[in-house]
């Protein structure tokens, strides 16, 4: 069993700026195959209930009127997405660690096992749209 991410950069659809990201860790054991079609599946709506996360404010985004602390554009994103989304990732891990992971087996109650995150986690990102209204549109890609 481990945990995996799905991810949600929120791209304003006038400036292409990233600002936050949407941010849902699941519970799997399961193949690679089968994460993927999960979280793949999940992408397509789960973002309405995920938990939203600023982008750290050490990332900046200089224009010709000044510098925003807090954005980027959506390569830059893609680039540093693994540091961006570090400190979520051990929130995460935490708030899991506080469930109880409990079982019965043959000899009695299990031990609760840590749920972590792999060194190199599997995470899906999709982007969302946000429309000048602030509906949020699904970036799919189409298969």
């Amino acid at each position: 069993m481990e945990l995996v991410a799905n991810i949600w950069p929120i791209v304003d659809q006038m400036t292409g700026v990233v600002q936050r990201f949407l941010f849902r860790a699941y519970a799997l054991d399961a193949t690679d195959q089968e994460i993927s079609t999960v979280l793949t599946t999940l992408a397509r709506a789960d973002y309405r209930t995920a938990q939203v996360v600023k982008i750290p404010d050490n990332y900046k985004l200089s224009a010709e009127h000044g510098t925003m602390s807090g954005a980027m554009e959506v390569a830059m994103f893609n680039q540093y997405m693994h540091s961006i989304v570090e400190d979520t990732l051990i929130a995460a891990e935490k708030s899991f660690a506080n469930m109880n992971n409990y079982g019965i087996g043959v000899g009695g109650p299990l031990i609760p096992e840590a749920l972590k995150f792999p060194a190199e986690p599997y995470l899906v990102t999709t982007y969302l749209i946000e429309l000048p209204s602030g509906e949020l549109i699904p970036h799919l890609k189409a298969r």
